[in-house]
């Protein structure tokens, strides 16, 4: 049986000590959580850098080096949320938003403040080496106008991005004829991940830019509450499609039947005329 401590003095140095013991094990606490911050900061950042490296005079990725692969690319910490659902590269002068989609990858242009610029005049190609060819492919990117009024016209090339079999894949980006006249050229090689294909419904980058149809469309189609009126308007794409809700909530009821949320055709009228 122990003994019981009795006398004032061994008491207090008692407590003494155990005070110090609590103070060394929040002491290590702190430091496993400061710890653990600096991790998750460094991961997002890492993740928000988006996968790219080069800028001008860019030349082919290395794929033993982790760091280069986030060398050159640019997704700043304040944009979480993209314009087209895309991942951000950036030169001096110029961003550009890579979108890849399932049987296409898009490239948008923009200036150093992210305001849109024509991509008519940007000649851009993409080389990549599928795992099952030899050879490396080229695959040049042709002009795409606006489908729709006040939408940002792009450029478009052809890849079924199935056929990268979800493995990393550096691919290599060229441009000429950009804006910048001093730097009329550009190179960037980021890594594909299949994270980086935009899904059939994604939120993405609301702006000024939407304002007049956010009037047009005036309630969220899934709450039907009027939009703007107690929280930002939140934007998402159904494949080409805007869409303007409430809040991140209702988010989760258009992936979950997103084709109920698809503008309908209209039925065409009878010609009458004789």
């Amino acid at each position: 049986m122990p003994a019981l401590i009795t006398s004032p003095d061994v008491w207090q140095r008692v407590l003494a000590m155990k005070k110090r013991q609590f103070d060394l094990c929040l002491a290590g606490h702190a430091l496993l959580a400061v710890a653990v911050s600096a991790f998750l900061l460094t991961s997002t950042a890492l993740a928000q850098a988006g996968g790219g490296r080069g800028g001008r005079g860019g030349g082919p990725a290395n794929r033993d080096s982790m760091a280069d692969r986030y060398r050159g690319a640019v997704s700043p910490s304040q944009r979480k949320l993209t314009l087209h659902g895309g991942q951000y590269l950036a030169t001096d002068e110029n961003r550009y938003e890579i979108v890849y989609m399932p049987l296409q990858t898009r490239i948008y242009l923009y200036d150093k403040s992210f305001q849109p610029l024509s991509a008519r005049d940007l000649h851009a190609e993409m080389s990549l080496q599928l795992p099952d060819e030899r050879e490396v492919r080229h695959l040049p990117f042709r002009y795409a106008p606006p489908a729709r009024w006040g939408e940002q016209d792009y450029v478009v090339a052809v890849l079924n991005v199935a056929q990268l079999n979800d493995r990393e894949t550096p691919i290599t980006f060229q441009f000429t004829g950009l804006p910048d006249r001093q730097h009329p050229t550009a190179t960037f090689t980021p890594v594909f991940t299949s994270a980086n294909v935009r899904p059939y419904v994604t939120q993405v980058l609301a702006t000024k830019a939407d304002t007049d149809a956010v009037v047009r469309q005036r309630v969220c189609p899934v709450c039907g509450q009027p939009l703007g009126v107690k929280r930002p308007v939140v934007k998402v794409l159904i494949a080409e499609f805007p869409l303007y809700l409430c809040d991140e909530e209702c988010i989760a009821a258009v992936r979950e039947t997103p084709r109920r949320f698809l503008p309908q055709p209209q039925a065409q009228r009878p010609n009458t005329r004789r």
